[in-house]
C-alpha cells in the first residue's frame, strides 16, 4: 500500500493503515526533530512530538494535499514545526545549529509561514533541484549527505544550490518575506555573521 493509499485507509478510521505509516516513518520524524531539539533535549519530548504528528494524522488527513509535496515531506513538515514551537514554549538556550541561537528564530506563527512557504516554493523547483533543495533547506542534509544520497558530484549539488537559493530568494523578495536569512545557517537577513 503506497502512502496515499495509507492516508485514504486513514480517512475511513483504519487503525492498521496509520500503524503501517507509524512503522514507515516513526524513525525519520524522530530524527527530523531530534535535528531541533537537539541531543541534550528530553528524548520524551521528540516521542511527544512523533506521537503528535501521528495523531493530527489521524484526526485530520484530508488536510494533506498531494500538489504541495510527498506524504513524507508533510510528515516531516508537521514534525519540523512542532519541535520549533516545542523549543519556544521551553525557553532554554538550545541551539538550532552551532550558530544560530533560540532568540534569533522568528515566532511560531512566522515560523510555520516560512516553511509552508519555503516548502511550496521548493516543489515548484524542476528536479533535481527540487529533491536537493528539499534535502538542504528542509530536512537540513549537508551538501556532501545529499551528494551520496543521490549519486551525484558533490560540485553538481552545490551549483544546483547555489542556484535553487537565488531562485527562492527571488521569489521571496517579490513576495516582500524578510525570513530567508533562515536559509543562510549562521547569517542575519542582510547576510552579516551573527
Amino acid at each position: 500500500m503506497d502512502d496515499l493509499e495509507l492516508l485514504r485507509e486513514i480517512a475511513q478510521q483504519n487503525e492498521e493503515a496509520l500503524e503501517i505509516l507509524m512503522d514507515k516513518y516513526s524513525k525519520l520524524l524522530w530524527v527530523a526533530s531530534l535535528s531541533i531539539l537537539g541531543k541534550n533535549h528530553d528524548p520524551q519530548d521528540i516521542e511527544e512530538i512523533v506521537s503528535d504528528v501521528f495523531l493530527r494524522i489521524w484526526k485530520s488527513p484530508t488536510k494533506y494535499q498531494p500538489k504541495r509535496g510527498s506524504v513524507k515531506n508533510y510528515l516531516v513538515l508537521i514534525t519540523r514545526s512542532l519541535s520549533i514551537n516545542k523549543l519556544q514554549r521551553s525557553k532554554k538556550d538550545y541551539l538550532l545549529n552551532d550558530n544560530f541561537a533560540l532568540e534569533n528564530i522568528p515566532t511560531a506563527e512566522e515560523n510555520r509561514e516560512f516553511i509552508n512557504e519555503m516548502f511550496y516554493l521548493i516543489n515548484s523547483l524542476n528536479s533535481p533541484m527540487r529533491e536537493i533543495c528539499l534535502q538542504r533547506y528542509i530536512f537540513e542534509n549537508t551538501p556532501s549527505m545529499i551528494s551520496s544520497d543521490l549519486n551525484i558530484p558533490q560540485k553538481t549539488v552545490n551549483n544546483y544550490l547555489y542556484r535553487g537559493k537565488r531562485l527562492l530568494q527571488q521569489a521571496f523578495d517579490e513576495q516582500g518575506m524578510e525570513l530567508f536569512y533562515l536559509l543562510n545557517k549562521g547569517a542575519d537577513k542582510d547576510g552579516k555573521k551573527i
